[in-house]
């Protein structure tokens, strides 16, 4: 068991001291494509103000941004952009001039078949408004005339003075409520 220790370090160290041969292969050699004469075309982008969304108290005044592209010598000149606006969509399909008349007059007649529905909405709700403000008022006047009444009542109280002859004096003890001596 004493030389298996011996040993087996030896063998791990051995193995790993020698060395396995690689073989590196050079990359292929891309081919030299026929030389084509090309010319170098700048293209114009505005670019809006903006800030910077790291720093927000920074802010970049609109400003051209140039791009320079290589082309073939032989590509037409014109190769200027185009603003996107420019051009109708391809979805967008233009109507012929009856068929836009009557897109339109369809549009305001269903306009104006809202603004009437919206009219008699609103003047049913101010109905209700003027309704439910008449009863408001009337009910602040019944509070009024009954505050009045409590106040007389309160300042009769306190001074002592026995009930108008007009107003009998009911008696709201019964025999079951008064106490007996």
């Amino acid at each position: 068991m004493r030389t298996l220790w011996y040993i087996l370090p030896a063998v791990l160290l051995a193995g790993c001291a020698t060395k396995q041969p690689v073989a590196i292969q050079p990359p292929p050699v891309a081919p030299v494509a026929a030389f084509v004469p090309t010319k170098a075309v700048e293209t114009r982008y505005d670019v809006r103000g903006y800030r910077e969304a790291v720093n927000p108290s920074i802010r970049h005044e609109a400003h051209a941004v140039y791009r320079r592209t290589i082309v073939p010598a032989n590509a037409a000149d014109d190769t200027g952009t185009v603003p996107r606006t420019g051009y109708a969509p391809a979805s967008h399909a233009p109507l012929s001039g009856d068929a836009e008349l009557a897109a339109e007059l369809a549009t305001q007649k269903a306009i104006t078949g809202e603004l009437r529905a919206m009219q008699s909405s609103m003047a049913e709700t101010e109905r209700r408004m003027q309704a439910q403000y008449a009863q408001l008022v009337r009910q602040s006047a019944e509070a009024a005339k009954l505050r009045e009444q409590l106040e007389a009542e309160r300042g009769r109280l306190r001074s002592g003075v026995p009930p108008a002859a007009s107003e009998p004096v009911v008696a709201n003890a019964t025999a079951a409520t008064e106490a007996k001596w």
